[in-house]
């Protein structure tokens, strides 16, 4: 039983150690591959003045797209939407894992774990005394009944 206790405990602070190292080692290298394709296309785009490796179905479809939203928009052509500026806000993530330790450090928690761990381990002892008391007790009175 305190085996499971313990593990339930150690467990999660294993996945935070885990991750805490995951995240000091460099940049991801599936995340560094992808922007790094995403570098050499745009420039092969720029050195083509357009899209690089497309069908004329494809570049169809484009000029299609592009007619209808300046038609939508009331803009003179095509070439003025594909031109207009577009900003992306950058997203503020915040991380679980440090939402999830509450400022307190690694050493912090694997206290926190320990002083548990001695705590149950504590009161535990203190039921299994009990219960050889009355163990002994029973067995006691069952002897006086016998006598």
């Amino acid at each position: 039983m305190a085996k499971m206790f313990v593990g339930r405990i150690v467990t999660p602070v294993r996945g935070l150690a885990t991750s805490t190292a995951f995240r000091s080692k460099e940049k991801d290298l599936i995340a560094e591959a992808f922007l790094k394709q995403i570098r050499d296309l745009a420039t092969k785009q720029k050195a083509a003045g357009g899209l690089v490796n497309t069908s004329p179905e494809i570049k169809k479809a484009l000029d299609e797209q592009l007619n209808r939203l300046a038609n939508k928009f009331k803009l003179a052509n095509a070439d003025v939407v594909a031109k207009l500026k577009v900003d992306f806000e950058k997203p503020q993530v915040e991380s679980q894992i440090a939402g999830g330790l509450e400022g307190k450090t690694l050493d912090q928690l694997l206290a926190g774990v320990k002083a548990e761990e001695a705590a149950y381990k504590k009161q535990r002892e203190a039921k299994k005394k009990l219960e050889k008391e009355r163990q002994a007790a029973l067995s006691g009175g069952a002897k006086a009944k016998k006598a």
